[in-house]
């Protein structure tokens, strides 16, 4: 069975670390360009907000004058009927109607003042109308690049996540086939303790059993059993066993002085810790399967 390869996990590891540098510069420089025309956006708003204030002080004072026209229109017209009275009851000898005539006339000029003043300030409304006109048609391409912006932002992070929670399943994946390659070694480790004892004819040392050693205490514990929907995993509780059980076996059997039931014991130990070692590397190649890549 595949084992784990140390090379090819860290170039997956710094190929996936280097997608998601990118895609950080793109959402950086997305979120420059949205700052930039927010920035713009808030001046041509505080220039409309200008415009508008012209607009109505302008609005202002047009209703001033039209109501000053209309003052100075009644005047007038109270005058002329006045002037028309009075020289009516004096005939040719109205002299006060020179005088009369003479306020109309001053009173007319007042009314053409005024609607020049209006025919002025209406120009003025248009040329105010017209420039808010235009901030407004250079407002839509700023709103529309704030959208694309946003836009692009939406799909960068969505990437930049996408990327993070890839990165997060490998670097789960490297942690866990790490463990059990360690696993492996203390395995190897554990059996090289029941030869030491042999060898040393120590009849008297204790080996651990199979749920108190690195792999057992995993195994049965909360790290391991999240992996229990595994064939793999669920196969390998078995060989694991009977690999302890047997070093156990061999040993008492070595005490016992029964030689070639120590000699079984110990080959069942092999044949056992063999499928051990199967079973780690096809767990490992069960969870690249489930691996986000």
């Amino acid at each position: 069975m595949p084992s784990l390869s140390p090379v090819s996990s860290s170039t997956l590891k710094k190929e996936r670390i280097n997608e998601l540098n990118e895609q950080n510069d793109k959402a950086r420089s997305s979120l420059k360009s949205l700052v930039e025309f927010i920035t713009e956006i808030g001046t041509t708003s505080s220039d409309i907000g200008c415009r508008m204030g012209d607009l109505n002080t302008s609005l202002t004072q047009i209703n001033a004058c039209i109501k000053e026209i209309q003052k100075i229109a009644n005047q007038t017209n109270l005058i002329a009927i006045n002037s028309a009275i009075e020289a009516a009851r004096v005939g040719d000898a109205g002299r006060g109607f020179s005088v009369i005539s003479k306020e109309v006339k001053n009173l007319s000029e007042d009314v053409k003042h005024s609607s020049k003043s209006v025919s002025t300030l209406t120009s003025v409304i248009k040329d105010n109308t017209a420039r808010v006109s235009e901030v407004l048609d250079n407002q839509q391409p700023v709103i529309d690049n704030i959208t694309t912006n946003i836009n692009q932002i939406v799909e960068s992070i969505g990437i930049v996540i996408d990327k993070s929670l890839s990165m997060k399943s490998v670097m789960q994946y490297i942690s866990t086939v790490q463990f059990l390659n360690i696993v492996k070694v203390d395995h190897v480790i554990w059996k090289m303790e029941v030869y030491k004892l042999l060898l040393n004819k120590d009849i008297n040392s204790k080996i651990t059993m199979h749920d108190q050693c690195r792999l057992g205490k995993w195994y049965y514990g909360f790290e391991g059993q999240q992996f229990s929907n595994y064939y793999s995993f669920r196969s390998l509780e078995a060989p694991h066993k009977e690999v302890h059980t047997a070093g156990h076996s061999a040993l008492n059997y070595f005490a016992a002085g029964d030689m070639n039931a120590m000699s079984q014991e110990l080959d069942r130990m092999e044949r056992s810790s063999n499928e051990v070692v199967n079973q780690l590397e096809m767990l490992a190649v069960d969870l690249l399967k489930e691996t986000t890549l």
